[in-house]
């Protein structure tokens, strides 16, 4: 897998950004609150969604807001994937709300527990 472009908003510290990854490896690199993990976390979130007693919503969506998304750009043997995963705050929990996955320029809209099925998949897991 090679990531090549991340998209956040109202993830953590961040309200509206977009990552570009060079080829190669990439060093995360920043003073302490600076994103780095936040960006690890968003790239988590986008592969395989929330998971109870390891990723939480609350942990993930900017304090204030309402919505938020991570959009993951990757390449995994020989097919461009783009997947999208969107959270919402309701009145007591922030949760996962229905996504997309892009597959060589085919959408496909789905839940959260469909998402993470076709990433299992893609991944052969």
């Amino acid at each position: 897998m090679i990531i090549k472009k991340i998209k956040l908003e109202n993830i953590r510290s961040y309200l509206d950004q977009e990552l570009d990854f060079s080829e190669g490896s990439t060093l995360l690199a920043g003073d302490i609150g600076s994103g780095k993990s936040s960006i690890l976390l968003a790239i988590d979130f986008a592969l395989f969604g929330l998971r109870k007693g390891n990723l939480s919503g609350a942990s993930l969506l900017r304090n204030g807001t309402n919505n938020g998304l991570v959009e993951l750009h990757f390449s995994l043997d020989n097919k461009e994937i783009i997947i999208q995963r969107n959270l919402k705050k309701l009145q007591e929990s922030i949760v996962q709300d229905s996504g997309f996955i892009i597959t060589n320029g085919i959408r496909r809209d789905a839940s959260a527990i469909e998402l993470k099925q076709d990433i299992i998949d893609l991944l052969n897991y």
